[in-house]
């Protein structure tokens, strides 16, 4: 099979044997797959990641062959799948029902090969079925989605939490700021592209600041709350630099939630949080359940977050138009 294999340093299109399945796994055909900020971090150095690797962990496509102990009634089916992998069931996380921490999980397309390839060998209870009204397109975005509802599935937000500024309008964020006013919550957002602030407030987002036009963010927010600051403050810039201003943003005894996953190494303010009783959140991997309901009930919008389409054999060009295009939200590689 066709596949973009990651060495350390380049990604090549290379020809590689299909995945041999194991008595408990599926074999799903790719149809479509996202680039995620992760995938970036990998490629360029930040994250550290086993090689040779095939990247991509944000995708769909449909189940053509399973294992003995799978029921073959998944076969045909349009799938997405979660990531974690090789769960152990039997750990102090397992236990509590956090597989997403088991200790012996592996990551698809961070620690295990992913889904930039014509298929990929996935566990089948990781598995979850894709309603005909979600296209394969806009099924790469159920595991962010599901990543912006575990933002406040573990953050505790409470009845004096009615403002929350959303720093960075990539694809998470913005889905995040759609979370955000199924909650209720008042939404401020930062950004430095012009078409991302449009379409976070036409989502719903109060007020929107330009960080590349208003130099002094923090101030910014306060005037906007009784010099206070928002109640709950987000990073999703995937950005070090901006978590000066995230924290300054944020009330006395307000939330931060840190959702960047840059790989870099983050200055933070820990003075100004101990100081200011700030509570510190973060999050990763969240309820599939919820982003297909969310995507399938359409109160959660996503066409509009894809920037470009490419064929496999164009990821190159893919991964560069993250970096040429302020304005760029998320890229998805189609597989025929």
């Amino acid at each position: 099979m066709k596949a973009a294999v990651f060495d350390g340093k380049r990604i090549t299109i290379e020809e590689v044997p299909k995945p041999q399945l194991t008595n408990s796994q599926a074999l799903v055909r790719i149809k479509a797959v996202g680039i995620c900020g992760t995938d970036l971090a990998i490629v360029k150095g930040h994250l550290s990641a086993p090689t040779p690797l095939i990247l991509g962990h944000e995708f769909a496509g449909e189940v053509v062959e399973v294992g003995k102990d799978v029921d073959s009634s998944w076969i045909g089916k349009r799938v997405t799948s979660e990531i974690n992998s090789d769960i152990d069931f039997e750990c102090f996380y397992c236990k509590r029902e956090i597989f997403t921490q088991c200790i012996s999980r592996k990551a698809l397309g961070i620690d295990i090969d992913g889904a930039f390839a014509e298929f990929i060998a996935v566990e089948s209870y990781l598995l979850h079925e894709i309603p005909e009204v979600i296209s394969f397109e806009e099924a790469t975005f159920i595991e962010p989605l599901a990543a912006a509802f575990q933002v406040f599935k573990m953050m505790y937000v409470d009845g004096d939490d009615k403002v929350i500024a959303i720093f960075g309008l990539g694809k998470l964020g913005l889905l995040i700021c759609q979370v955000a006013i199924l909650k209720g919550l008042k939404i401020i957002v930062v950004d430095g592209s012009e078409k991302k602030l449009a379409l976070a407030k036409k989502f719903g987002a109060k007020e929107i600041i330009n960080r590349l036009k208003d130099k002094n963010v923090p101030k910014v927010i306060q005037n906007s709350t009784n010099g206070l600051g928002a109640d709950i403050v987000v990073d999703a810039t995937g950005n070090p630099d901006a978590l000066e201003d995230v924290v300054a943003s944020c009330r006395t005894r307000g939330k931060l939630h840190i959702k960047s996953t840059h790989g870099l190494a983050t200055p933070i303010n820990l003075t100004d949080i101990v100081v200011r009783e700030l509570t510190l959140y973060s999050s990763r991997c969240g309820p599939f359940e919820k982003a297909i309901e969310g995507l399938k009930s359409g109160n959660i919008k996503v066409k509009e977050l894809i920037s470009q389409e490419f064929s496999l054999d164009e990821i190159h060009k893919a991964i560069a138009s993250y970096d040429k295009n302020r304005d760029h939200i998320k890229t998805v590689i189609k597989i025929d």
